[in-house]
């Protein structure tokens, strides 16, 4: 029994430290470093308009001194900042002498001991996530193999974001739709309560006119109705606001729902990024419309048994694109296209975008919005 729990518990431990975005990668790091080596991931942060983009060494895993940990790079210098422009590995097997690279961490290196230096991407779908380096105390040089195994780790630590960060969106999503949910029963019932009480010292201020000191009395609890019924409407707004980033795949989470509810269907949203798309609000004004219009064609033609929906970046990462594939009787061989899709595709034309229907011969449809982000 005891052997059971045990293994359960080890279960549960390797299930959070994947969906974990800094236990997994921190995992990732000591699975690459070797005795006397350090390791690190660094990872883009937004600056401001003066001094732009850089990297942040967020983990480390090694080191002596503890100048690394936390440490900014500006893209672009460095061995870690040159990696992350060029997206492509790089190594130094005498970093101080190398003539490739900015020498503007060469304090921070030298203190650490650190000798030679190898860098490679962590890229998922395209883009570069952060940048995964391993600093070797020891001279010698680095081969084929360390680079090859340096590229399979930073693949691991790309594939174990991506999952932690579709985990924390599935979490937020989670979160807001239970406010939402708050918030509508808090609507219903302390909001309707509210105003049956308004209401009602209203009607019997109406019949107190002969005590004028009643009267007051009656008017103060009207205003203070008025005034919880306000406060309850502010605090309901704001239960109900999305966070930016997560307004779309907030959105389209509750038309699946929506869907899954007035036909039985089930429909499953896979959000295909680490950060939801995000599009101006005409872009998603038109996404939406034409998203829901989608759902409505396969509700009333499909006799789909289930439907799935994606939402990520096009693989050139300026372009979203949202799929609705259902797994019904297909398209009949002269379908033509109705009022709604035509009107849909219009709309996605004129921001730069198209609407696609495609359906397969052995049965399904799958509609496809791609828009310019």
């Amino acid at each position: 029994m005891d052997d059971e729990l045990g293994a359960v518990a080890r279960e549960q431990a390797e299930l959070v430290a994947l969906l974990d975005r800094r236990t997994a990668l921190r995992a990732t790091l000591e699975r690459l470093a070797a005795d006397g080596e350090v390791t690190w991931v660094a990872e883009p942060v937004p600056g401001d308009d003066e001094h732009g983009e850089y990297l942040v060494l967020a983990q480390v895993h090694g080191d002596r001194t503890g100048l690394l940990r936390g440490l900014r790079v500006p893209r672009g210098l460095g061995l870690t900042g040159k990696v992350h422009d060029t997206a492509s590995p790089l190594w130094v097997d005498d970093y101080l002498r190398a003539t490739a690279i900015t020498h503007t961490f060469d304090g921070h290196i030298e203190a650490e001991g650190v000798r030679r230096l190898l860098a490679v991407p962590v890229r998922r779908a395209g883009r570069v996530l952060g940048v995964l380096a391993v600093g070797a105390r020891a001279d010698g040089a680095f081969g084929d193999r360390a680079v090859e195994r340096a590229r399979a780790v930073a693949d691991e630590a790309a594939l174990a974001v991506a999952v932690a960060e579709q985990a924390r969106l599935a979490r937020e999503v989670a979160v807001h739709e239970e406010r939402s949910r708050v918030a509508a029963a808090l609507h219903d019932s302390v909001g309707a309560l509210l105003f049956a009480i308004g209401s009602g010292v209203a009607g019997l201020a109406e019949t107190a006119g002969g005590d004028p000191e009643l009267v007051a009395r009656l008017e103060r609890l009207q205003r203070q109705a008025s005034e919880a019924s306000t406060a309850l409407r502010d605090s309901l707004r704001t239960l109900r606001a999305s966070p930016s980033a997560l307004a779309l795949a907030v959105t389209l989470q509750a038309d699946c729902t929506a869907f899954t509810d007035r036909t039985g269907v089930p429909a499953e949203l896979l959000v295909l990024d680490e950060d939801p798309p995000r599009l101006p609000p005409a872009g998603t004004e038109v996404l939406v419309a034409a998203f829901r219009e989608a759902l409505l064609n396969v509700e009333k033609h499909a006799r789909a048994g289930a439907v799935v929906v994606t939402a990520g970046h096009h693989p050139r990462g300026d372009r979203i694109v949202v799929a609705v594939t259902d797994d019904g009787r297909g398209l009949p061989p002269d379908h033509v296209a109705g009022i709604g899709l035509t009107h849909t595709g219009d709309a996605a034309a004129r921001l730069g975008g198209s609407v696609r229907v495609t359906s397969p011969p052995e049965g399904g449809t799958t509609w496809r919005i791609e828009l310019p982000c």
